[in-house]
């Protein structure tokens, strides 16, 4: 077992608990103790938790791309530097309380029950797949699709989508300069969509046309778009995180798979 000290910073407190330590829960670690603060950049959440060493890098990856999530940082305990940071800025580390007990927050406790996690596991193994064919990438994401349980199949997809666009951004994109999110919109997200599929821009709007994960009367696979779009534009625009909106899909019958993309 691994013990991982753990900091998020988020630009609010309301939820930030529960939401992230079912996140730990879901990868098989638990909760040990933590701290909630806040303060005029938002609210600080520490944590360390211990769990199994195989699952230490998923993880950090769903805390550091998780939409709540807008600075990261995570140590073995003991360790003086982070090993997984936001690339954007350095933030300073939290202290944990000496006490033995848990510092008292206002959250609700932490339960597992509710979110729906991805497959973890099996979109690591695709992972190399999408990157040894990109962008040829859409029979991998059907086999991706076929091979996870209905349940987590639309997390595992966005999951999928946040891992393939933050390898794009850092392979194409990464030594350019920090954007607005409509200069990274127009110079990197579309460029990099119409690499995947027929696309048209409308500001912030995003339509996919035709997309081959969304036939009509067929399942949902938009969540990769939107993944792939968070996970490709939140570094060109650090500080800030990016989110994507889905607000139409052709697989419900309308003409085509709708994005509105902010942060």
């Amino acid at each position: 077992m691994v013990e991982l000290e753990i900091q998020v910073l988020s630009d609010r407190r309301e939820g930030l608990l529960t939401e992230l330590g079912c996140v730990v829960v879901a990868n098989s670690f638990s909760l040990i103790r933590q701290r909630l603060t806040q303060d005029n950049r938002g609210a600080w959440l520490a944590m360390i938790v211990r769990g199994p060493p195989e699952q230490r890098l998923a993880l950090e990856e769903m805390l550091g791309t998780h939409s709540r999530v807008l600075s990261f940082e995570a140590a073995l305990s003991g360790e003086t530097t982070a090993i997984a940071a936001s690339p954007a800025k350095t933030v300073s580390p939290i202290a944990f309380a000496p006490s033995p007990e848990p510092a008292p927050v206002s959250e609700p406790p932490v339960v597992p029950s509710t979110a729906v996690m991805p497959d973890v596991a099996r979109v690591e193994h695709i992972l190399p797949k999408l990157a040894q064919d990109y962008p040829q990438i859409y029979p991998w994401l059907v086999a991706l699709e076929n091979s996870v349980d209905d349940a987590v199949r639309e997390a595992s997809l966005m999951l999928a989508g946040r891992r393939t666009g933050a390898w794009v951004y850092k392979r194409d994109y990464a030594l350019g300069a920090k954007l607005s999110l409509a200069d990274a919109i127009k110079r990197i997200g579309v460029p990099a969509l119409r690499l995947l599929a027929d696309i048209e821009q409308h500001g912030v709007h995003v339509h996919i046309l035709n997309s081959p994960l969304c036939a009509p009367g067929v399942r949902s696979g938009c969540r990769f778009y939107g993944g792939y779009v968070e996970g490709l534009l939140s570094g060109s625009v650090a500080p800030k995180k990016v989110f994507v909106r889905h607000l139409s899909c052709r697989s419900t019958g309308a003409a085509h798979c709708s994005l509105e993309i902010s942060h």
